[in-house]
């Protein structure tokens, strides 16, 4: 059963749709990244002209769930919601991200 249910997720991942999946600054304790801020992701690039801030730190403690919220059909598939919140691991300049992704129009 395990074996026919992971053949129809991959399924599903093969048919994915593509998303902007934007990380916008919540909360910020960071004095280079302030509430609002947002890093914009567009498949496996950032999205300069879109980005307020970009934190390496940040990126890389929540680029897995970024690419995966840019990819799945479905995000509870990845245990994810629609929207949901990441922080940045760094606990002097802490930053909470809400995660949320818009389709992107071909």
């Amino acid at each position: 059963m395990l074996y026919i249910e992971s053949i129809d997720l991959i399924r599903r991942i093969l048919r994915m749709a593509k998303y902007k999946v934007i990380a916008r600054a919540k909360d910020s304790k960071c004095p280079h990244v302030k509430e609002g801020d947002k890093m914009v992701i567009e498949g496996t690039m950032v999205n300069l002209k879109e980005t307020d801030s970009l934190c390496a730190v940040a990126l890389g403690a929540i680029q897995y769930s970024l690419f995966m919220m840019g990819k799945a059909a479905d995000p509870t598939d990845f245990g994810r919601q629609d929207v949901y919140t990441l922080q940045c691991p760094d606990p002097e300049t802490r930053v909470i991200f809400e995660i949320s992704r818009q389709a992107i129009k071909e």
